[in-house]
């Protein structure tokens, strides 16, 4: 049965401090159709996104981590 989730990855491009990656980690998942934002304690600059493609699209989520004054990039799953 299919779920209906995907994955992406965001990819910071410039090195940020941990709260920094924490609070655009809280903005993605703050946005509807987004199940989780996990920022990974050990590659520092990617934050995991699970989200609903019938709800939101992945350039949505990419604005979001853009608007919050980082230069990020998507990786695919």
């Amino acid at each position: 049965m299919k779920s209906g989730k995907t994955n992406v990855i965001v990819y910071v491009r410039q090195p940020v401090h941990r709260q920094q990656k924490f609070r655009i980690a809280e903005a993605i998942v703050s946005l509807n159709g987004v199940s989780s934002a996990v920022s990974s304690p050990h590659a520092h600059s990617m934050i995991c996104v699970d989200y609903d493609p019938g709800c939101i699209n992945s350039r949505q989520i990419l604005h979001c981590a853009d608007s919050q004054g980082v230069d990020a990039r998507l990786v695919g799953m």
